[in-house]
């Protein structure tokens, strides 16, 4: 019934009011083998998403996702209307009724968003309504969000959400924002199902004078578990940043504290107290594009987790600039296994407000440096230097068992233009990894190749080769050989094409990590905008 209205709604303002209209539509389909080690299956993928959005009316906007997943690529089977909504809005107000995205300050009390590359959505269905008047800001929201760890496609997390966020601007300089979000939610786990109240204020405060910026971001967690146990847990985040005649530096920190545990109950996933999949906050961690780099060593834990991120721009004139990247982080505290009686003895860290280094703690800590240089006007070149230490200490072995890798990439990027229809761009990486559980070899090494040609603005044609003399390969291969084709139709339409093998592996995004098999076999792709 509600669908009906829905459309109705669209269909009476589009006849009345000749309004303007969107179209945009993805197909993408595959077809080929998945493996895992030596167990290899066929898979076929096919998935189709088309948006349409109307505006009618002048100030009233409308639109729907048609999704056809089934089978998708990741994630779980979907077919039929997966999104819809109304809005209205004018010079101050702005109200929207479905599914929508939302984000108060840096997300340490609410940060909606989706990545469907990594099967993550956090869309709200219900309510959302923002106020403008002057340099105040309001908003709220209500309604449903359900949530599909896609890791675990058995648990679909279900919340009824209220939130509400104030910010104001006191002057040029100075602003502040005040947030609370309160959260009903029923959780499946095996063999019960968990329910719980959450509770999270925010309070956040910047100020801006131009060249120099300072924002930190404070928020409070509390959760109560039905018949149960009840958490409490905090998360900072801060930033400083500052511009100077040829450059930039900034600053980052965080200390997330949302649901600290010891050993036996860190890795519980089903654990209803952790942080809640409605909050995002910074990683504070760089987000590479290359691709080795992309295939990230550390996985975020908000619940646990202090860290720090120095980051600068340096232009040594116009033609090169210098980007120099470093970054820490660590558990807060030491958790000493108690043999007498085998439970853990929590050992408070006095500065656990920084990361530290100790193997005890899990550190991570990445540096990174890459220069950025015109050769000419049609000629860019990147190339640089990474290295990344990983430590996960084992609680209950201590050193004997602790996991250790070292990873040192090297990456190359050439863009040439050889005309204003002909360009084409060479890459190439090198990393050297140095991993004590890899059995029996404990260094080795991964290599890239990639081109891709541009012709008449239209065509696009690429390959990318990838080995590796690593003897223990989850997937048991050493070579991965793909290529790819693309036309480009009349400016809004685009097809491509691919074939090969594609080595997978561990991707995250803005702290979300997910493991994505390797893939042999065809992919097919159409994206169309109207």
């Amino acid at each position: 019934m509600a669908l009906k209205v829905f459309l109705f709604i669209i269909l009476s303002g589009t006849m009345a009011a000749q309004t303007d209209f969107s179209v945009s539509n993805l197909f993408r389909y595959g077809s080929g083998e998945r493996s895992i080690g030596s167990l290899k299956n066929s898979y076929v993928y096919r998935e189709n998403l088309t948006e349409v959005k109307f505006k009618f009316l002048s100030n009233f906007t409308a639109g729907a996702r048609i999704l056809y997943d089934d089978p998708p690529e990741v994630g779980k089977r979907f077919t039929g209307i997966s999104r819809k909504f109304i809005a209205y809005r004018n010079d101050d107000l702005e109200i929207r009724l479905g599914n929508s995205s939302e984000l108060y300050g840096k997300g340490l009390a609410i940060n909606l968003f989706e990545n469907r590359g990594l099967s993550y959505d956090t869309w709200l269905n219900g309510i959302t309504a923002k106020y403008e008047i002057g340099d105040l800001k309001a908003s709220i929201l209500s309604g449903w969000l359900e949530f599909t760890d896609s890791t675990n496609f058995w648990r679909t997390e279900e919340y009824l959400l209220f939130g509400a966020n104030t910010e104001y601007k006191l002057n040029k300089m100075f602003s502040f924002g005040v947030s609370f979000v309160r959260a009903n939610g029923t959780i499946p786990l095996p063999q019960i199902t968990s329910e719980l109240k959450a509770e999270v204020g925010e309070f956040y405060f910047s100020l801006n004078t131009g060249n120099f910026r300072w924002l930190i971001d404070y928020s409070h967690k509390w959760t109560g578990v039905k018949a149960g146990e009840s958490s409490r847990g905090f998360g900072i985040y801060s930033l400083i940043g500052y511009n100077f005649d040829r450059g930039g530096l900034t600053f980052d920190y965080k200390n997330y504290s949302y649901d600290e545990r010891n050993p036996y109950e860190r890795n519980d996933f089903t654990r209803s107290t952790r942080m809640l999949p409605f909050q995002n906050p910074p990683t504070v961690m760089k987000e590479h594009s290359y691709l080795f780099l992309s295939r990230s060593l550390q996985e975020i834990d908000f619940n646990d987790e202090v860290g720090l991120q120095v980051e600068i721009f340096y232009s040594l004139g116009e033609n090169t600039n210098i980007n120099l990247n470093a970054s820490a982080s660590s558990r807060h505290d030491f958790y000493k296994l108690n043999r007498a009686n085998f439970q853990f003895d929590k050992e408070v860290r006095s500065n656990n407000f920084l990361p530290s280094l100790d193997d005890r703690y899990s550190p991570f800590r990445e540096g990174f440096l890459e220069v950025e240089h015109s050769l000419s006007e049609s000629t860019d070149v990147n190339f640089g230097i990474a290295r990344r230490i990983k430590t996960i200490y084992n609680d209950f072995t201590g050193d004997a068992g602790t996991h250790k890798i070292r990873s040192t990439v090297f990456p190359f990027y050439l863009q040439h233009s050889i005309s204003q229809e002909y360009s084409v761009t060479v890459q190439y990486e090198h990393e050297s990894v140095f991993d004590n559980y890899n059995s029996g070899q404990n260094n080795f090494s991964n290599q890239l190749i990639a081109f891709t040609g541009n012709f008449i603005s239209k065509f696009t044609f690429g390959m990318r080769y990838e080995f590796t003399n690593n003897e223990n390969e989850i997937s048991g291969r050493k070579d991965w050989f793909s290529i790819e084709g693309g036309y480009r139709i009349s400016g809004e339409h685009n097809f491509s094409i691919s074939y090969g093998r594609e080595r997978g592996g561990q991707i995250c995004s803005n702290g979300v990590c997910r493991y994505i098999q390797p893939f042999d076999g065809i992919r097919v792709t159409f994206i169309s905008n109207i």
